[in-house]
């Protein structure tokens, strides 16, 4: 009987260390794929980068010949300012969205209807 415990206790140890080393392996493998997902996204954020400054260098190369070279650059720089506020408006309306999600409960079901928007039904 002692022996038949010892064996299953060497079986349960045997079993246990395999699992660890099986889960070792696994996020190692895991941790590959993470670094190699966030450098490709770094890759491609840097790209997009290139391609809006492409953008802002083409756009004044275009329209130097209709408003000359200050006009030009004058109209793209207004152009990017404009769309850089459009898009902190954009964002400081999602700030105050996000505000109303973490404010107290509503009450009644009109105020849950207002904070859920029109499109969601309860």
């Amino acid at each position: 009987m002692i022996e038949q415990l010892r064996g299953l206790y060497d079986d349960g140890r045997t079993l246990v260390d395999a699992e660890i080393g099986f889960q070792k392996a696994r996020l190692a493998a895991a941790g590959r794929q993470i670094r190699t997902m966030a450098l490709l996204a770094i890759v491609g954020l840097i790209l997009i980068g290139c391609a809006l400054i492409a953008l802002v260098v083409g756009t004044m190369i275009a329209l130097i010949p209709v408003l000359g070279a200050w006009g030009a650059m004058a109209a793209t720089v207004a152009g990017s300012l404009v769309l850089a506020a459009l898009c902190f408006w954009l964002a400081a309306g999602r700030i105050g969205k996000l505000g109303a999600l973490f404010a107290s409960e509503p009450e009644t079901p009109e105020e849950i209807a207002t904070s859920q928007g029109p499109t969601h039904e309860r």
